[in-house]
């Protein structure tokens, strides 16, 4: 189960607080799919402001004690509160963040969890992470996006855009040198399959090296940078030189927007 049973129930109990201003992100929205390689352990809840924040909290804590868990807060800040949620012998770990309202598209009202991120931007954000940080979660979960949503090239180049101070190169090179574990640290995760670490590291070599050769490409073509480049229905997709043409530049906004498709006449 990608997402592990206790946190679904979290979730759950916790989807009528969302809000378009206080919705799920993280790893709990890339690892919804039965393929996940790893269980999402914990839950992350994003806000555009610290008001949203606040009230967020309330909420919650008041909502989870309502229902039998108990919540002990770990840390409490305006930007950034942190609790474990506990019943019984399961807990997880909650935490309610401030984040930039800087999207590439809105957030999405969502069956199971009432509002969250939307894919794209989740996976964006977590290339911001695996660059910012060295941990094993991160570089399991951009292998899958690699290997099952879209190329982590062209992931790199959209994500350079939520901030000005990296470039595609810069964040390429600080993935390659950061993801390294040994057998313990894989064995610190819980999966939700058998996992070969030798055929996880080539596929994240050969995302690497197709990311640069996507980079060399976009600047050769002098192609719009930080940008999603969208098909005909809207979805991403890894340019080439021959579809490139073909594809329009999608770039994020203040709370993120639809593309706009208009078909010839």
């Amino acid at each position: 189960m990608p997402i592990g049973p206790f946190e679904a129930e979290i979730l759950r109990v916790l989807a009528a607080n969302r809000n378009p201003e206080s919705f799920i992100g993280g790893a709990t929205v890339l690892n919804q799919r039965k393929d996940s390689p790893r269980t999402s352990e914990d839950i992350d809840v994003f806000h555009d402001s610290e008001a949203a924040l606040l009230k967020g909290v309330e909420m919650d804590e008041r909502t989870l004690r309502e229902h039998g868990f108990e919540v002990a807060v770990l840390l409490s800040r305006p930007s950034f509160h942190r609790a474990q949620v506990s019943r019984r012998q399961e807990s997880t770990k909650m935490e309610w963040v401030h984040d930039s309202a800087f999207r590439f598209f809105p957030v999405e009202a969502d069956a199971f969890m009432g509002y969250r991120l939307n894919i794209w931007d989740a996976a964006t954000n977590k290339v911001l992470a695996g660059v910012g940080r060295g941990v094993i979660r991160d570089y399991v979960d951009l292998i899958h996006l690699h290997q099952t949503r879209l190329s982590l090239g062209a992931l790199i180049w959209a994500a350079a855009a939520k901030d000005p101070g990296l470039s595609p190169d810069f964040m390429r090179s600080e993935m390659m040198r950061t993801h390294h574990y040994d057998q313990q640290t894989y064995e610190s995760l819980k999966w939700s399959r058998p996992v070969d670490p030798i055929a996880m590291k080539g596929v994240w070599l050969a995302a690497m090296r197709e990311a640069q050769n996507l980079f060399d490409l976009l600047l050769d073509l002098d192609a719009p940078y930080g940008c999603f480049f969208l098909d005909a229905q809207g979805e991403p997709q890894t340019p080439t030189r021959e579809t490139l043409s073909t594809l329009r530049p999608h770039y994020g906004s203040l709370r993120g927007c639809w593309p706009r498709i208009v078909e010839e006449e």
